[in-house]
């Protein structure tokens, strides 16, 4: 077989042993994908046909029963030529019988003896050679620790690996191995120890009525953590396993939008929180929660505040410990400040579209973390529109996040919705995630061609909404 994806030629187990080894594939996802388009169905009733080595049958197990012929003008269906037949009724089905697993066989009532079956472990059995060469191909992620002269079984013995990056020990079968076994540390299985600490952060917050992996609210997509009374709902994102290395189903790069716009249409809002901004942005990520779920204990009024100009120095390191995505270079910022400490920014840049020339972006707006500014977006927001009057720019523009609302706060500030930017995504590696840029081609590789050297894959969000407000 030849692969769609990298033309690497192979054939048999080795085939799938590459597409899960380079491509992060399982033969069925692979044949699906790549050679279908689509998902296969039954010709007779439509339902589910079954995989079989890079095919998939042409009817289900119901429909299979019944041989279908569609070559000809007219096609139809006919019985099928063993309907009723036995081995002991005709000839043909003894025949084929006694071939198989009767007198006809050659080991019929045989059995090997303890030489012979020594000799047959022994051709299966792998040597040296061959052996590290299976290994050395994800030599990358694990370096072998048992000694190459103890393997003796493929299939039973079990291999010592640690992991390059945990230093993890663990045991595996040279086959599970080839099969893409992970490191248990660094890929967990199961519910994820993130989601895990984000319910007990909302239940510590007196949070009740909290529903783990609900399957109801929007049947038959699964939510993670859904708080019915405040009819929010948290999705924990790993990189891993919502990334298109994920070998657990089919990479679908629209499935955080799609469950975004399905709890939409319940009025269910969605949270999307990705596992290493959890790791390396808890506290911002709890101040988020808190808000959202009306649990910011210091509440302070804008209007006891005073609009300020931020200098770079204190924009950065404001965006850096207050905003979920850090800092960005603007042209202009203004702050709220409350007792000579800064409460809440919004940053303004030109923007990059040709389609939004002449305006003014807002490119981050953000309050202290735990501290509720009631009133605080409004009141910068006069600031903002004073300086774009002042400046001569036609409008402002502004990006609201998908992962973490619709951006509603910009309607109530006049703003109107002029679509969206359709879905944004990054490269991880499992690990940490890099934005596209830093993946961009050069004159010597395209941009799929770095990440695939780098060993990186992408990982979808769910766009940004598009908001503008003319002068």
């Amino acid at each position: 077989m030849i692969c769609n994806l990298c033309n690497y030629e192979s054939s048999g187990k080795d085939f799938s042993n590459h597409l899960q080894r380079e491509h992060k594939l399982k033969s069925r996802e692979y044949t699906i994908k790549h050679i279908y388009k689509i998902q296969p169905h039954c010709e007779s009733c439509g339902s589910e046909t079954r995989y079989v080595a890079f095919k998939f049958k042409r009817f289900c197990k119901g429909c299979s029963k019944i041989a279908s012929s569609v070559s000809g003008k007219e096609g139809g269906k006919a019985t099928a030529w063993n309907k009723g037949k036995t081995k002991e009724t005709d000839t043909r089905l003894k025949k084929q019988a006694t071939k198989m697993s009767g007198e006809g066989n050659p080991f019929y009532g045989r059995q090997h003896s303890i030489e012979t079956r020594q000799r047959i472990s022994n051709t299966k059995t792998l040597n040296r050679i061959t052996l590290q060469s299976r290994v050395s191909e994800r030599s990358k992620e694990f370096n072998l620790l048992t000694r190459l002269g103890e393997y003796s079984s493929r299939q039973k013995q079990y291999l010592k690996f640690e992991c390059k990056k945990c230093l993890t020990i663990s045991e595996k079968t040279l086959q599970a191995f080839e099969r893409g076994s992970l490191c248990p540390v660094c890929h967990p299985l199961g519910t994820s120890q993130g989601e895990n600490e984000i319910f007990e952060f909302i239940k510590s917050l007196s949070i009740e009525n909290i529903k783990r992996n609900d399957r109801i609210a929007i049947n038959p997509k699964e939510i993670d953590i859904l708080i019915q009374d405040y009819n929010i709902a948290i999705e924990f994102n790993g990189l891993y396993w919502h990334s298109n290395n994920g070998r657990n189903s089919l990479y679908d790069m629209q499935r955080h939008i799609q469950k975004t716009e399905s709890c939409a249409e319940k009025d269910i809002s969605l949270i999307h929180i990705f596992s290493d901004e959890w790791r390396d942005k808890q506290d911002i990520c709890k101040s988020m929660i808190s808000h959202r779920l009306g649990k910011t204990q210091n509440r302070i009024h804008a209007r006891k505040c005073k609009v300020v100009k931020v200098s770079k120095e204190q924009e950065r390191l404001f965006f850096s410990k207050n905003h979920i995505s850090g800092f960005v270079p603007s042209r202009e910022c203004f702050g709220l400040s409350y007792n000579n400490e800064i409460v809440a920014v919004i940053s303004l840049r030109i923007p990059r579209q040709k389609k939004y020339k002449g305006m003014i972006e807002i490119a981050r707006f953000s309050t202290k973390l735990n501290n509720h500014i009631s009133g605080g977006l409004s009141r910068l927001m006069k600031e903002v529109k004073e300086y774009a009057i002042d400046s001569r720019h036609s409008g402002i523009l502004t990006y609201a996040d998908r992962r973490f609302g619709e951006g509603k706060g910009y309607l109530s500030s006049g703003f109107v919705l002029d679509g969206n930017t359709g879905l944004d995504y990054w490269y991880t590696d499992g690990q940490i995630r890099l934005n596209r840029f830093s993946v961009r081609a050069d004159k010597h590789e395209t941009e799929k061609e770095k990440a695939f050297r780098l060993n990186l894959t992408k990982i979808h969000g769910c766009g940004s909404n598009i908001y503008i407000l003319s002068n």
